[in-house]
């Protein structure tokens, strides 16, 4: 049992001792004033008092009425405190029962019972995300899976024919091969993405260098822009950066990436890393085919796509995690784009440089 626990059962045991020994004080003390409210009575109209073999009677009878109501307030002063309770134990039926979407107003409870209350509305919330995830996750992949899904098993049908030219064969190899890529790319994406966007705190927050972070980004899709005679330039403050490494990593992979993408062969990309009071600037830069002002407008929409052709080796969900990434380090992102002179995209995140997790 934990700390928490202890201290909930604890103060439960005590709450039911001062309950128990209010009802006897509170049994006495109405005993007490019924048999001088009687006696009063009886002297009042100049009534003799009984007999000493009667007498008897006044006390008992005070204290019959006195514990008749004091039950009757008790039960109704313990139903006052124990309603919370009853409340907590109806909600975490509901939630048994699926529905993740009770509440319990934590009014009228003790501090402990109120700590217990706002705990189980934590958990019955994240369960509604974990509800919320799963559905979306399901729905969306129904959906954008089917295309390349169909086109895997057209292929795989065409590879059963013997009358295939080897150079038939291996375009329809290539072709699976790029549409399982792009179904486990969209489903890490997607699941990403999901999980983002259910998530209101940011933890793992620490110090580092966000301008190494951005050179290492760099690196890893080197084969990418070399392959296609790509020149990558930048200029990069010395920047220590207050975040959560791996979540401000997304933004870079995914916009580098794009850029990549839409750079045609002999391009350029350029990279700048400006650090202001309080904050950080960034801009990924490209002389690629650039964009209207309607895909502006879009491109961060999930599962959009500027480029819907079959060789469009992007799945529509990059740009809406850099959004949401940055939308929970507080920060902001923009894009400078006209067709046929590339496209910039800004991303500008607060820096509290020097905080301690």
């Amino acid at each position: 049992m934990n700390k928490k626990k202890k201290v909930f059962y604890r103060s439960l045991r005590w709450t039911m001792f001062w309950y128990v020994l209010f009802f006897i004080v509170l049994s006495a003390l109405l005993a007490l004033v019924l048999y001088t409210l009687m006696k009063y009575i009886l002297s009042l109209f100049n009534a003799a008092l009984p007999p000493d073999s009667y007498t008897l009677w006044i006390p008992i009878i005070a204290l019959a009425i006195s514990a008749i109501l004091g039950t009757v307030l008790s039960v109704l002063i313990s139903r006052w405190y124990l309603e919370p309770l009853s409340r907590l134990m109806k909600a975490t039926q509901a939630v048994a029962n699926g529905d993740f979407s009770v509440r319990v107003e934590p009014k009228k409870a003790r501090r402990e019972v109120a700590e217990y209350i706002r705990s189980f509305n934590k958990m019955a919330e994240e369960l509604g995300s974990l509800e919320i995830l799963r559905t979306d996750f399901v729905n969306t992949f129904s959906h954008e899976f089917k295309t390349p899904i169909i086109s895997i098993r057209g292929f795989s049908r065409l590879l059963q024919s013997d009358s295939l030219t080897a150079e038939q064969r291996k375009t329809y190899t290539d072709t699976i091969i790029r549409e399982t890529e792009r179904l486990a790319d969209m489903s890490t994406h997607a699941l990403l993405l999901t999980q983002y966007e259910h998530t209101e705190i940011v933890t793992g927050k620490k110090n580092y260098s966000l301008d190494e972070q951005l050179r290492s980004c760099i690196r890893l899709q080197e084969r990418f822009w070399l392959a296609k005679d790509i020149t990558v330039e930048g200029e990069l403050d010395n920047t220590v950066f207050y975040g959560s490494e791996e979540l401000v990593e997304h933004i870079w992979d995914n916009l580098i990436s794009n850029a990549i993408r839409f750079t045609p062969p002999g391009g350029q990309i350029t990279v700048l890393l400006r650090q202001e009071p309080g904050e950080v600037c960034v801009s990924i830069s490209d002389s690629g085919i650039g964009m209207d002002e309607n895909t502006v407008h879009h491109i961060f929409d999930k599962f959009y796509k500027a480029d819907l052709s079959p060789q469009s080796s992007g799945n529509g969900l990059g740009l809406a995690i850099v959004q949401r990434v940055v939308q929970l380090c507080g920060g902001s992102v923009r894009v400078f784009s006209r067709l046929g002179e590339g496209s910039t995209f800004a991303v500008t995140l607060p820096n509290e440089v020097g905080k301690q997790t």
